[in-house]
């Protein structure tokens, strides 16, 4: 019989995956759905001050987006194209507003515009795009 040992490195190995393909690509992937549901609201679709668009973002999965509520206003901040750091394969895009669920979802007679929805079945097509992008080579 031989003497010989495996040292098994496969969780190592699924680490460094996640964190150099996994983690980046769907960081991309959740700023490509930021962005395409920003285009989603334009004047006269679902911009009046523009506060809601600049508010959308990617963000980590534990993101409290409710801190990032305010008023309306032509001057609020732009929340959104900055790189989210997370080592969790998880990860958030959306809008703090306390009204930006009435406008994606609708209200009363108003249908609602379907911001968010619509950008995620937009990016969902450039997925292996995304991914691709980050292979290991």
């Amino acid at each position: 019989m031989s003497n010989w040992t495996m040292n098994w490195r496969g969780d190592e190995v699924a680490r460094q995956v996640m964190r150099q393909v996994s983690i980046p690509a769907l960081v991309d992937i959740g700023l490509d759905v930021e962005g395409e549901a920003k285009k989603q609201l334009q004047p006269g679709h679902g911009v009046l001050t523009g506060t809601l668009r600049r508010s959308i973002h990617a963000a980590e999965a534990d993101y409290n987006f409710g801190s990032d509520d305010v008023s309306p206003s032509g001057s609020s901040p732009e929340r959104g194209g900055k790189t989210v750091q997370t080592d969790k394969a998880v990860i958030a895009v959306g809008s703090g507003l306390e009204y930006a669920m009435a406008v994606h979802q609708g209200h009363h007679s108003f249908g609602g515009y379907h911001f968010m929805t619509k950008a995620l079945n937009i990016v969902k097509g450039r997925v292996k795009t995304h991914v691709e992008r980050h292979r290991v080579k």
